[in-house]
């Protein structure tokens, strides 16, 4: 039953980012990148800035920024801790207001067949809900939660439709992992201590995710 890695990013949420500030001149100066390590598509606007380079994607919109590493797993958070990490020291009066450690996962099963692979992970016989989803056809997800490493980690568990080359679409469980933190006074120095912790998180995720491939074995 393979499992594919559908991403991961860092997201910091803000009362508002001043987004006419990240420009790519600012990002050399205050050594966010270098100049040989921006990449064709990069936008760059007074509403959204889009950077594309070698070593991540960053997303910035008037009330969040989103970071994906794009560099092999075990220099993630080495590279967020760099270059978000300074992003943010460089910015302390920015109004952060939280934070969010996310990897997305997928779950194919071997015979193609969702409803009854999320039937057998989440269905409740005799539960009020269930009983009106009993048909051979219905697919289930879940959600899932619990404090972790001084995060909130929202697990959200979903069927979905994944569309591959050719024309050809797949059915997959989802896995979204959220490690949530709410950022209080001194924003940018906990930013950058809890970025300490993805590699703990990630593999936290991973302990989760071989779990269920051996429960499903």
């Amino acid at each position: 039953m393979p499992w594919t890695h559908a991403g991961s990013v860092a997201v910091i949420v803000a009362q508002q980012f001043n987004s006419a500030i990240l420009s790519q001149l600012w990002l050399v100066r205050n050594e966010i990148l270098r100049d040989e390590e921006f990449q064709e598509g990069s936008i760059f606007s007074d509403v959204v800035v889009q950077v594309r380079s070698t070593p991540f994607q960053m997303l910035v919109l008037p009330d969040q920024l989103q970071m994906v590493p794009t560099v092999s797993r075990d220099q993630e958070q080495e590279i967020l801790l760099q270059r978000l990490g300074r992003l943010v020291r460089e910015l302390p009066h920015t109004p952060y207001r939280a934070l969010g450690l996310n990897f997305a996962w997928h779950l194919t099963p071997a015979d193609g067949n969702i409803a009854r692979l999320s039937r057998d992970m989440f269905f409740v016989p005799n539960r009020p809900l269930h009983q009106s989803f009993g048909e051979e056809n219905a697919h289930f997800g879940g959600y899932l939660s619990k404090d972790i490493l001084g995060f909130r980690l929202k697990l959200d568990v979903k069927p979905l439709i994944v569309s591959l080359e050719g024309g050809r679409v797949e059915n997959r469980l989802h896995f979204g992992f959220n490690y949530h933190f709410d950022l209080q006074e001194d924003a940018a120095r906990q930013i950058e201590e809890r970025l300490q912790h993805w590699n703990e998180v990630r593999q936290e995720s991973e302990r989760i995710v071989d779990s269920i491939e051996r429960r499903q074995q």
